[in-house]
C-alpha cells in the first residue's frame, strides 16, 4: 500500500484467552505481508501487537495452546503462592524467553509506532506507553493484562497499574488524538464481553481489595458504561466508513477457557474471518488513499 496506510490506525482489544481469535487474524495479516504503521492495543491485544511486530507469525497461537495447561501459566494455585492467577512472570520470562522465544531484537527494530493501554490505579484513568518512548515497553505489556482481583499491580516510575482494558477497552480513541483518521479494529467479542460482566459482578469487591485506590475503584465501577461507549464510537466510525472492523460474528470463547479444542478452533476462526475480508479491506484501504490523492489533488487547484 502507499501514503494512504499512514493515516490507517490498526486498533486491537484484549479479553483474556479470546484475544487467540486476534492471534489467528495477524497471522492472516503477516502471511499477506500487511503491516500498519500505527498500532494501538490493550491486554491481550498488546501481546499479540508485539508480536506482529516482531513478524512471528505463529508464536500468539502457540504462546496459549501449547502452554495453556501448565499449571504456572494459569492456574488458581498461582493466586495463592504468588497473589496472580495468571503466570505473568512465567509468560515472559520463561516461554517468550527460552521456551518460544521472542525476536526482541526484530520488535525493537521495526518502525511501527506501537502504544499500550494502561489503567492507572490512583486516577483510575489510562495511561499510554509507546515503543519508541518507553524504556520497557515490556513492564508495560505486562501491566497492560494484569486483571484486577488476580494479578499484582505492576510499577512504572511512580504509577501503580493494571488491565489497560479497565479504564480503555479499545484503544480507539488513542488512535484518534494520535491523527488517524481511519481505523482497522480487531475485536474479540461479537457484541460484549465476559470481562465487562466480570467487573460489574464483582463491584462489591472494590473497597476491601482496594481501599486506598479510590480511582481504580470508580474506574471499575464504570467499566460497562465505558465498554458500551468505546461500542458506540466504533459503530459512528464504520457507519462513517472510517473504520473497518474484524470480529467474530457468533457466541466466543470465555477470557478464561483453558480447553486446548477451542482454543484453536476460535484462532482458526480470527483466520479465516480474515482471510474471508481480506478483499474488502484491501478495497477499503484504497479508497482511503483515493480519497487522499483527490484531495491533495483539489488543494493544488
Amino acid at each position: 500500500m502507499g501514503d494512504g496506510m499512514e493515516k490507517v490506525g490498526l486498533v486491537l482489544q484484549g479479553g483474556g484467552m479470546r484475544g487467540i481469535y486476534t492471534s489467528g487474524v495477524l497471522d492472516f495479516f503477516m502471511e499477506r505481508q500487511l503491516f500498519f504503521s500505527y498500532v494501538s492495543a490493550v491486554s491481550a491485544g498488546a501481546c499479540n501487537g508485539a508480536v506482529y511486530l516482531a513478524r512471528q507469525k505463529g508464536l500468539g497461537r502457540t504462546t496459549i495452546t501449547k502452554f495453556i495447561q501448565e499449571r504456572r501459566f494459569f492456574h488458581l494455585g498461582n493466586l495463592l503462592r504468588k497473589q496472580t492467577l495468571l503466570g505473568i512472570d512465567f509468560i515472559f520470562d520463561e516461554i517468550l524467553s527460552k521456551l518460544a522465544p521472542f525476536d526482541y531484537d526484530r520488535f525493537h527494530q521495526s518502525t511501527e509506532h506501537f502504544v499500550v493501554a494502561t489503567t492507572d490505579c490512583l486516577t483510575g484513568e489510562s495511561v499510554y506507553y509507546s515503543k519508541s518512548q518507553c524504556d520497557d515497553i515490556f513492564l508495560a505489556i505486562r501491566a497492560s493484562c494484569s486483571l484486577p482481583f488476580v494479578s499484582r499491580q505492576v510499577k512504572i516510575g511512580e504509577r501503580f497499574l493494571l488491565d489497560g482494558s479497565i479504564a480503555d477497552p479499545i484503544p480507539l480513541k488513542k488512535s484518534i488524538e494520535d491523527g488517524n483518521e481511519r481505523h482497522v479494529i480487531v475485536l474479540t467479542a461479537p457484541a460484549s464481553t465476559p470481562s465487562a460482566r466480570f467487573f460489574w459482578n464483582v463491584s462489591r469487591l472494590y473497597d476491601s481489595v482496594y481501599p486506598r485506590a479510590s480511582g481504580i475503584r470508580k474506574a471499575l465501577s464504570r467499566h460497562l458504561d465505558t465498554f458500551y461507549e468505546s461500542l458506540g464510537v466504533v459503530e459512528k466510525l464504520r457507519a462513517e466508513n472510517r473504520a473497518f472492523v474484524i470480529s467474530p460474528t457468533e457466541s466466543c470463547i470465555s477470557s478464561f477457557e483453558r480447553n486446548h479444542g477451542r482454543l484453536q478452533q476460535f484462532y482458526e476462526r480470527g483466520y479465516e474471518d480474515a482471510r474471508a475480508c481480506y478483499p474488502h479491506l484491501m478495497d477499503w484501504l484504497e479508497q482511503s488513499e483515493r480519497q487522499k490523492n483527490v484531495s491533495t489533488s483539489s488543494l493544488r487547484t
